[in-house]
């Protein structure tokens, strides 16, 4: 089996790599190799590929930055997931889309479930949920929405490595202690999102 991996040198996508399992063959395209802004790029590397499954692992994921950067967080969070969407149920493809907690507004006192209402209270936010829109639109059987928060792993820049290295270089810390989050380790995810690969059926939910 086929399986097409969006976002090539992300967390999640170098885990995903790490962890693909021997029967399945694992193609993790950056923006070199495909532009998913672009529906002709996505057709050419459909066909080229015929992929059973799209894993997409890419994002805008700055969060401040995209205040001021609305035009591409939500061409690449929103606009480029509904060409992904529309082209998988065109090629009868499986998608399976990394989405955030970030779709919520933070005010729950409990861990939040599927059926939350969302509410976002920034631009990434917002363009995360109407990527996850788009797919409930046009690709809504065969394809689900995974939620993360904090992701982590040995690769690349994140929470826990950034907190690991500033500890070995000074005595003191000042961190916000107004957020709560659950930090996800990107290897366990990755496995998740193989076992939903291999799944008879999805719907996006």
């Amino acid at each position: 089996m086929n399986v097409l991996i969006i976002g090539k040198n992300v967390q999640v996508a170098w885990e995903l790599q790490q962890t693909c399992p021997s029967h399945i063959t694992a193609h993790a395209y950056g923006r070199n190799e495909i532009n998913i802004t672009n529906p002709q790029s996505i057709e050419r590397v459909i066909k080229q590929l015929n992929p059973a499954v799209i894993i997409n692992a890419s994002a805008y994921t700055a969060v401040d930055q995209a205040e001021s950067e609305q035009d591409e967080a939500y061409l690449i969070n929103a606009t480029a997931v509904e060409l992904l969407a529309k082209t998988a149920t065109k090629h009868r493809v499986r998608l399976l889309h990394i989405s955030t907690d970030f779709v919520f507004d933070g005010s729950k006192n409990t861990p939040y479930t599927v059926d939350d209402k969302t509410n976002p209270i920034n631009v990434y936010g917002a363009s995360k949920l109407a990527g996850e829109q788009a797919i409930k639109a046009n690709s809504p059987v065969n394809s689900a929405i995974v939620r993360t928060s904090w992701v982590y792993s040995s690769h690349g820049n994140n929470f826990v490595k950034t907190m690991l290295r500033l500890m070995s270089e000074k005595e003191q810390l000042n961190v916000v202690s107004d957020q709560i989050g659950c930090p996800t380790n990107a290897t366990g995810l990755a496995k998740y999102l193989w076992q939903l690969a291999e799944q008879d059926s999805l719907e996006a939910v």
